[in-house]
């Protein structure tokens, strides 16, 4: 890494041959272990911020980081998984139009083996919440013992909600 410091290294090349000696060598690197402390909390810190700074909204980096970070809570392990919302069709009636909710018909195309098409017709109050959602994060279970399922939840929804796109809209499931 750029930022790491061999210290062993360095106090052996800066001490003069003739003062030198195991014990005063030994007695030097012990002095510096403070200092080796804090390098090696910088440069973790460094190599966490440039991770971050390298990312972005797309699924299978997004999926890569939050598994990367939150691995350490999952109970048997598992791994969360991004998936896109199954969106149910498009209303018939423009929005504009003053038809009662109930009344709004939604029209769904499923397209099998690029031939035959069927035609399903849903209502908009028949939506479910997976529909209503721009995608959905699958988490699996959490050891309870190292952190509570609301920390975990908040530390999830603030990560999201951060490298997400601004009119994405998403729920969090358990396997």
């Amino acid at each position: 890494m750029r930022y790491f410091i061999n210290f062993d290294k360095t106090i052996n090349q800066l001490v003069p041959y003739y003062i030198g000696g195991r014990k005063l060598i030994l007695y030097l690197q012990a002095l510096m272990s403070p200092l080796r402390r804090v390098n090696d909390g910088f440069v973790e810190y460094a190599k966490e911020t440039r991770i971050e700074a390298a990312m972005t909204s797309q699924i299978f980096k997004f999926e890569w980081y939050l598994n990367r970070k939150f691995k350490k809570y999952f109970a048997n392990g598992g791994r969360i998984a991004i998936k896109n919302s199954e969106a149910l069709g498009t209303p018939i009636y423009h929005e504009s139009a003053n038809i009662d909710v109930e009344q709004n018909i939604l029209v769904y195309h499923d397209k099998e083996a690029g031939v035959t098409r069927q035609l399903i017709l849903y209502r908009s109050d028949e939506q479910t919440e997976e529909s209503s959602v721009s995608f959905i994060v699958t988490t699996p279970q959490i050891d309870t013992k190292l952190i509570t399922e609301q920390k975990y939840v908040a530390m999830l929804k603030y990560v999201i909600d951060r490298y997400r796109l601004a009119n994405k809209t998403y729920i969090i499931k358990y396997d």
